[in-house]
């Protein structure tokens, strides 16, 4: 072995080794592994697959890498991205070049149109390295930038440990997916800095803990008390995500549902008020132990989640009778709105399991946007281009089931059970509501409620599933021993799915900008199919107009290993 070669070897082992002893000890003190020990639990083989920027700052030898590892791992023959903070080098903090290996890892994801993992531990920026250089386009100032450039074109999966505030914070947010460990938190201003500039005395724990993300202000998708809990949740993340916006979502072999389809029709109580499980639906309807239920709890009167449905990934928007009745409020608006970007952002189709009395009414309703947050949920829903099926499986009161895909919003096909009610209200609320004065008249409280309830039957019939489903406001009325049978035949007709939506405006420009003195000689066409981002076909010229002009057809899809996936995959923060 040479000379230059042995010096290589020796510094790659030094970096290796992460920080200096007093950064391992901190580590091992909050009960954290070391980064390469963290990644081994991830990868096949326990380490990366290639690692870049490893000799960054390696004239300091307190700062080997300079605080993250970089590069990319296979997971279960899957090629990945990913960007590790390491603890141990200055408490994961960014400096000038860590930053930059952040950048030019989310660049290199985007030209290769790989997901992309960040393991991220770090107490923030370097106060004394920053200067300008969060604004810089080449430095950590673009890290956000990039997120957002990223969201629906590749995804993005994020795992938070221990505590993190100010800007890398922001990272686990921006992620398609994010899994905090239960003792991690993050938050946008530390509590010290809370404390100076409000007064405000308050916890981690308090401020961003885990739990607080996950139930009062969803930034949390999924929480976990073990680093190899973490890692196993990513790997069962992945499998069910594509490697980008223009692939299919990964397959497995078809599985019987771990609950029998028969049982369907007892599952669902004859009592339209009368609370059930929604989740032993989804069981008599999915593949066995194929539900990953996402953001569980928050926002728990709808149920959202990944499923596979005769081995082909779906998602699953399921109203919760079992929790505030199934009623949709701003939270849970946002819930969903956000699910189906997602899940149209990378192809996934969409399962809406409808049993809701509608959205919440009331002055706190009002107070926290309810009109606008469930504007969100029915404008993502109506947008949607993957193939979506609608159930009615029991109440479908006023304004839910348009957020819900209900028969108005194009979904692919609108299917009822036998206990289906679809009215602009429930009977008790529509009878009060017409017949009060007439009600209100009669003296004899027995005869009252005869009347009241004479009345109410009266309403039912005129909303009888069987009348609807004879009248075609349905697709088809089905027995709910064959429900999932007939979701297979639905999804599997409606797989290869096109639709043509509007031209919208900023779908025009990227063309223009992607391919200069080339000029369109006919107006572009939004061309989306459920297996492929949005693309642009139109017919070009080459050269200046008039002169040596030949027909070719372009679509964005040709174009991906540019820097930036223009104008593809409407993904959630396109929106």
């Amino acid at each position: 072995m040479g000379e230059r070669e042995q010096r290589v070897l020796e510094e790659l082992d030094r970096i290796k080794k992460g920080g200096p002893p007093r950064g391992h000890e901190k580590q091992r003190a909050a009960g954290k592994l070391f980064v390469r020990d963290r990644l081994a639990l991830f990868f096949d083989g326990g380490e990366p697959y290639t690692e870049t920027g490893r000799f960054a700052r390696s004239w300091d030898a307190e700062l080997p890498a300079d605080g993250v590892v970089t590069g990319t791992g296979q997971i279960g023959g899957r090629t990945i991205f990913f960007a590790a903070n390491d603890y141990t080098v200055k408490a994961g903090s960014i400096g000038r070049y860590h930053g930059e290996k952040l950048i030019r890892t989310q660049q290199a994801a985007i030209r290769a149109r790989k997901p992309i993992l960040y393991l991220v531990d770090s107490s923030g920026a370097r106060i004394d390295e920053t200067g300008g250089h969060h604004v810089d386009k080449g430095s950590a100032g673009q890290l956000f930038y990039l997120h957002s450039i990223m969201s629906g074109a590749v995804p993005q999966i994020g795992v938070l440990y221990g505590t993190c505030f100010a800007g890398t914070a922001y990272t686990p947010v921006f992620c398609d997916l994010l899994v905090m460990m239960r003792d991690s938190a993050m938050a946008i201003a530390s509590p010290r800095m809370v404390e100076m500039v409000i007064g405000q005395k308050v916890t981690p724990e308090e401020l961003g803990g885990a739990e607080m993300h996950a139930k009062k202000s969803g930034s949390a998708h999924f929480v976990v008390d073990r680093e190899e809990e973490a890692a196993a949740l990513v790997k069962r993340i992945l499998s069910y995500l594509p490697d980008h916006c223009d692939a299919a979502p990964p397959e497995a072999p078809p599985r019987e549902p771990s609950r029998d389809p028969a049982e369907i029709d007892e599952i669902i109580p004859k009592d339209p008020n009368r609370p059930y499980d929604v989740r032993r639906l989804i069981e008599a309807i999915v593949d066995a132990d194929s539900f990953l239920e996402v953001k569980a709890q928050y926002a728990a009167e709808l149920v959202t989640g990944f499923a596979r449905l005769n081995g082909k990934v779906i998602g699953v928007v399921a109203n919760q009778p079992a929790v505030k009745g199934g009623t949709l409020f701003p939270e849970s608006s946002d819930k969903g709105a956000e699910f189906v970007w997602l899940c149209d952002a990378y192809n996934i189709p969409l399962l809406y399991l409808v049993d809701t009395p509608g959205f919440m009414v009331g002055t706190a309703a009002e107070q926290n946007a309810i009109l606008r947050r469930g504007r969100k949920f029915i404008f993502a829903t109506s947008s949607a281009t993957v193939p979506r099926v609608c159930v009615v499986v029991r109440k479908a009161y006023g304004a839910g089931i348009y957020a819900m895909s209900g028969p108005a919003y194009d979904p692919d096909i609108t299917l009822a059970l036998p206990s289906a009610e679809i009215a602009v209200m429930g009977p008790e609320a529509a009878v009060n509501a017409v017949y009060y004065n007439k009600i209100q008249s009669i003296q004899d409280p027995e005869e009252r409620n005869r009347v009241v309830a004479k009345l109410r039957e009266e309403y039912r019939a005129g909303y009888d599933i069987f009348k609807l489903a004879g009248e075609m406001v349905v697709d088809d009325l089905i027995p709910p021993r064959d429900l999932r049978k007939e979701l297979v035949r639905y999804f599997e007709i409606y797989r290869e799915k096109r639709i043509e939506l509007p031209r919208r405006k900023a779908r025009d420009d990227p063309l223009k900008r992607l391919m200069p003195g080339w000029e369109c000689d006919r107006d572009v066409t939004l061309l989306i199919d459920s297996r492929g981002c949005a693309g642009e076909e139109c017919s070009i010229s080459a050269g200046p107009p008039g002169r040596d002009q030949r027909r070719a057809s372009l679509h964005l899809s040709q174009i991906g290993a540019t820097d930036r996936p223009f104008g593809g995959c409407p993904g959630p923060s396109r929106i």
